[in-house]
């Protein structure tokens, strides 16, 4: 727990020394499918925020603890038409607001795929892996065609080159696709992964 919460604090402090709301190491789809433990499609069904002290130290947040409705499982333990819960830091009680620029919170009716650790109740930042790149905003179109996007709006990324150094890189990906091609594609990477 003790790391989780150092790296959770690493994360913020680089966000606020790069100047920007958010800078992440940027991960390959292969990455973000590798590091998952859960791949799954389904809507927001509701939100709430609340007090919370995760990490048991005395000092709370605000947290918004989201209820999810899987669609699809492409990995992990989840079954069609059964709910998760997640929790994201940040939120909105009272007059107080709390988050990080970047780490755009969920709403209700939203569909999307989501990448997620193993336990997206107990996250201390982000359920998500890669606190973003493993989300994929799904809309329909008026002819009912389904399109998926990331978004990744108040975010820098870096890569490490091979001497291991950190240095500015282009965001992901965020290009509108149809959604069956990016459920076919994480598919075929749970599998290949699947067979190492």
């Amino acid at each position: 727990m003790r790391r989780r919460v150092l790296a959770f604090t690493a994360f913020l402090l680089l966000a606020a020394l790069a100047g920007h709301a958010l800078t992440l190491l940027r991960l390959s789809e292969d990455d973000i499918v590798r590091q998952s433990d859960r791949i799954v499609l389904g809507t927001v069904v509701g939100t709430r925020a609340e007090w919370a002290d995760p990490d048991g130290d005395g000092h709370q947040s605000i947290y918004t603890i989201t209820t999810f409705r899987i669609e699809q499982t492409l990995k992990g333990p989840d079954q069609p038409g059964t709910q998760l819960t997640l929790r994201m830091f940040g939120g909105t009680i009272g007059p107080t607001t709390q988050g990080v620029g970047g780490l755009t919170p969920f709403s209700t009716d939203e569909r999307l795929i989501l990448c997620l650790e193993a336990n997206p109740q107990n996250a201390l930042g982000s359920p998500i892996v890669g606190v973003t790149q493993g989300r994929w905003i799904v809309r329909t179109d008026g002819n009912g065609g389904e399109f998926a996007r990331r978004e990744f709006a108040d975010a820098s990324f870096m890569v490490r080159d091979t001497g291991g150094t950190l240095t500015p890189a282009d965001p992901p990906s965020g290009k509108e696709e149809p959604l069956s091609d990016v459920l076919a594609r994480l598919q075929t990477l749970v599998q290949a992964e699947e067979r190492k």
